[in-house]
């Protein structure tokens, strides 16, 4: 939601958050979790936003 709303780094904020509950583990559904945020950022990478390299 914070995506679409055009605040990265809020939701670098939450999916860090998200990233940090998830430790440990292991499931298809926490793997796609993360792929789509992965996905969700590629489009940021390229403008060198300190928040996605670190989430990255």
């Amino acid at each position: 939601m914070h995506l679409k709303r055009g605040s990265i780094e809020q939701a670098c904020v939450t999916w860090h958050r998200a990233i940090d509950h998830m430790d440990g583990v292991r499931s298809v559904r926490t793997c796609k979790a993360v792929s789509r945020m992965r996905g969700d950022l590629a489009r940021f990478r390229a403008r060198g936003l300190r928040c996605v390299a670190d989430l990255d």
